[in-house]
């Protein structure tokens, strides 16, 4: 079952729940504050990570700006 950021359209409180989806189409999901099922969803960022190789280009002595042929383009 998925998470899902939710707002409370009546007393604006904001909540996550795991809940089945059918649960959220049929708006059966009850804010904890207030009771209203009139919930929106939230659209939250998530974390991104970048894996590192551990290896490091040198550095280009014009700056980045040579275009592709330069051989510190990856």
């Amino acid at each position: 079952m998925p998470f899902y950021d939710l707002k409370c359209s009546e007393c604006e409180g904001e909540f996550n729940i795991i809940a089945t989806m059918a649960d959220k189409q049929s708006r059966s999901i009850p804010c904890p504050d207030c009771g209203s099922t009139e919930l929106e969803t939230l659209y939250k960022s998530a974390p991104a990570y970048i894996k590192s190789t551990g290896t490091q280009m040198p550095a280009c002595a014009s700056g980045g700006g040579c275009g592709a042929s330069c051989p510190h383009s990856a």
